[in-house]
């Protein structure tokens, strides 16, 4: 089974980046992954639905 991967790059403000770098901290994870659950929640509160086809 292959995964479909897409890149996505950022360019995020100073301030930004150490709010990421906090949280990634605070709850030991991957930045990548605070990006990754701040997009799912932003989609989430927005009903933003996606085909994963």
């Amino acid at each position: 089974m292959s995964t479909k991967r897409t890149a996505l790059m950022l360019r995020l403000r100073p301030e930004d980046r150490e709010v990421i770098k906090k949280l990634a901290k605070y709850y030991d994870i991957a930045e990548a992954d605070v990006i990754k659950i701040l997009i799912r929640e932003y989609m989430k509160n927005h009903k933003i639905e996606v085909d994963s086809s």
